[in-house]
């Protein structure tokens, strides 16, 4: 099954709400119609008189408005829709763009299959007075030629004095709807008919397909076929729809499918939308977030591992009733290389117990303390800023180009349980070795980032699952001299009254130290001496103990203890930071803790 499939599959599900508002929800669109957004209401009454006019505000929803197969994808070719046109359609001064859409309007009115709306509004039009009654009410601006400065801003209409079932807004009126899909599939009696390849039924054949169903793409096409001189698929065709048999039933199902489902859960990161869906309607969890669900998202935050594991399978079982172990999931992305032509850039289908679990793996293991967040699995937007991402004016600012390379790498590979990239993991360690760059909460947070990241790199490596608290037994020499680096920053800091903002050396060295640790950790020490003798003789006592118990596991002919440190010192760094002395050895006073806790 394809994305195509999929789509119509989705358009079955919810074919009963096509057509429905549905309040903060964009509308479904059935066969024949586009979801779009209005710049301007008319209001008529039923003889087709101007009534009243407004401009539509941006925060109202958008609307449906019937289309015919050519509009729905037209460029720059003149080509009218049947009902809500732009004001370059509906105003007299582009002749054969007007005349277009009068002629198409007054076909349908006249047809068998017309409605009580119709005859007002092409009443209406034919009076050529729309600019004036615009210009009247505030809504438009002509120029100096007497054209609207907008004339792409499109008209919706209100039509009133009908009866209770035909008036109001034509945009929400049901039987125009139907009188529409009966008109349009007149006209398409006696065309000739071949094998869907979406559906594998015959049908009439797609000639052109929606553009713009990825809003953030514009007006690119998902389907489209350069014209023959192009060349794009002579050679191996005689005609463009060769290539891919595509009935006009399935394309309207599976376009607006998907235009609906990125209007109302598509999420955008740099310019690429990502798409995550049960075709059979079932809420499924954020390919990009952590696995969460919404009726536990007030939970309390889990203050330590077991408590996180314990909350992780709960949130597993609870997603297992609501998503089907046989109901399908959807993960796809979609971007625009040019204003024309959209792309499928990541595709991929799987069963929901599938989906479930290896979201589950990825959060059990890519997880890490967030301060006072208790323990928690990263979002990947964040995961992607940080690591390629740079720190100006008190945010992190990446590139587009960047940004959405890098999600769809992560989503990619959570979903396809690959290992985690290795340059992240670097590159959020190389951050890491320059806190002095930022400020306290960031700080904190790029910690956390590159805690989890490290916890997952080499859990899917080795399989060795880092702990969340200090390990006084590890001996590993990165891990040993990060925690030797969170003491020196300790020392210094219980000696900061709270107005104190400057840097300690620790942290004004760390950049050096990584690459030299036993050369810079000789200097720190020594600039230790003064601060020393500001601490009470206790606390003194407690860090000179915690350094000669490290300085025990770190062998002075250890021809290595001078290298480079490897990313675990993150890690033990960030251990010593958070540890805080049990209860019953504390001797000294609140202000004799460690350290601060993250």
């Amino acid at each position: 099954m394809g994305l195509l499939q999929k789509a119509c599959e989705t358009y079955d599900t919810f074919q009963h709400l096509a057509g429905v508002e549905v309040q903060d929800r964009a509308t479904l669109a059935p066969p024949g119609y586009i979801s779009t957004r209005a710049d301007i209401e008319i209001t008529l009454i039923q003889d087709g008189t101007f009534k009243t006019a407004r401009a539509v505000e941006k925060t109202e929803p958008k609307i449906i408005i019937p289309v015919t197969e050519d509009s729905a994808g037209r460029t720059s070719a003149p080509c009218a829709h049947p009902l809500c046109d732009l004001l370059v359609y509906l105003a007299p001064y582009e002749e054969k763009k007007h005349a277009l859409y009068v002629e198409q309007l007054a076909d349908w009115a006249a047809s068998p299959y017309s409605h009580p709306q119709l005859q007002p509004i092409l009443t209406y039009i034919q009076g050529e007075t729309i600019l004036n009654d615009l210009v009247q009410y505030g809504v438009i601006a002509l120029d100096e030629k007497g054209r609207p400065k907008n004339e792409k801003a499109l008209v919706r209409w209100r039509v009133l004095g009908l009866d209770p079932a035909d008036s109001g807004p034509c945009w929400t009126n049901r039987g125009l709807m139907e009188a529409y899909g009966r008109y349009y599939a007149s006209r398409k009696e006696g065309w000739s008919e071949n094998l869907c390849m979406i559906s594998g039924n015959r049908d009439v054949l797609a000639r052109q397909h929606i553009k713009g169903i990825i809003p953030a793409n514009g007006n690119a096409k998902l389907i489209s076929a350069n014209d023959s001189s192009g060349f794009t698929y002579r050679g191996r065709f005689d005609e463009s729809w060769q290539a891919a048999t595509v009935g006009y039933t399935a394309s309207q199902k599976a376009h607006n499918a998907l235009r609906w489902l990125a209007d109302n859960q598509g999420v955008t990161m740099g310019g690429r939308t990502f798409l995550c869906w049960s075709p059979q309607g079932k809420e499924v969890p954020s390919p990009t977030g952590a696995m969460t669900r919404r009726d536990r998202r007030s939970q309390p935050s889990a203050k330590n591992p077991t408590e996180y594991q314990k909350q992780l399978r709960e949130t597993l079982s609870g997603w297992r009733v609501d998503l089907p172990d046989n109901a399908d999931v959807v993960i796809a992305a979609f971007d625009a290389a040019t204003t024309g032509r959209l792309a499928l850039t990541y595709y991929n289908e799987l069963k929901g117990s599938d989906f479930l679990q290896r979201l589950y793996d990825w959060d059990k293991s890519c997880c890490w303390v967030n301060g006072g967040f208790g323990v928690q699995s990263p979002g990947l937007y964040w995961l992607a800023t940080c690591a390629f991402g740079n720190y100006r004016e008190n945010k992190w600012a990446v590139d587009d180009k960047i940004l959405k390379q890098q999600m769809q790498r992560l989503v990619a590979c959570r979903i396809d349980r690959a290992i985690f990239p290795v340059d992240v993991e670097r590159l959020l360690v190389q951050r890491a070795s320059n806190l002095q760059l930022l400020p306290w909460e960031d700080r904190q947070r790029l910690l956390f980032l590159t805690c989890a990241a490290i916890r997952k790199y080499h859990y899917d490596t080795t399989k060795e699952e880092y702990g969340m608290s200090l390990d006084r037994n590890n001996t590993d020499r990165s891990y040993l001299f990060g925690r030797l680096l969170a003491i020196a920053e300790a020392v210094e800091r219980s000696t900061y009254d709270d107005k104190e903002t400057r840097e300690p050396n620790a942290i004004r060295l760390q950049s050096v130290f990584v690459q030299r640790p036993l050369y810079t950790w000789s200097v720190l020490k020594d600039r230790l001496i003064p601060y020393y003798e500001k601490l009470p003789p206790r606390l003194r006592e407690y860090y000179r103990k915690e350094i000669a118990e490290i300085a025990d596991k770190l062998s002075p002919n250890d021809e290595t203890l001078n290298r480079k440190l490897e990313e675990t010192y993150v890690l033990g760094y960030y251990h010593q930071r958070a540890y805080r002395k049990p209860k019953e050895d504390a001797q000294e006073t609140a202000t004799e803790a460690t350290t601060e806790e993250l």
